[in-house]
């Protein structure tokens, strides 16, 4: 016969290995996901909109090709969006800019310039 405190405690491990296992299951699933390219090109699409959305006029900022987030490939403002290719990863639906300013983008050798006049 058993005693009930170590059934008891066989139980609990059990349940710990199993929340255990099931932890890092979802852990491997979603590491994947986390440092996917339309993750990394949706962070810049809106650190560049809220850039613009602060920005005053006459101030110029730019945004490097080589980045944190990948390489930058192409940079465009249509319709009020932002629209970043990161990684051969084209952008299809922007992240949209609130100004009242004129902003443009010019590209430069290794960076994009973004101007708000």
């Amino acid at each position: 016969m058993r005693s009930k405190r170590g059934g008891i405690m066989n139980q609990m491990i059990v349940q710990i290995i199993l929340v255990g296992l099931i932890l890092a299951i979802f852990v491997f699933a979603t590491s994947g996901k986390i440092n996917a390219r339309g993750v990394r090109q949706q962070v810049l699409e809106k650190q560049t909109a809220l850039l613009i959305d602060s920005a005053v006029p006459g101030m110029d900022f730019e945004i490097a090709r080589q980045n944190l987030n990948g390489v930058v490939q192409s940079m465009e403002l249509k319709e009020g969006k932002v629209f970043v290719g990161v990684d051969g990863l084209g952008s299809v639906n922007g992240y949209p800019y609130f100004t009242k300013y004129s902003v443009q983008v010019f590209e430069r050798e290794d960076k994009f310039v973004v101007s708000v006049r």
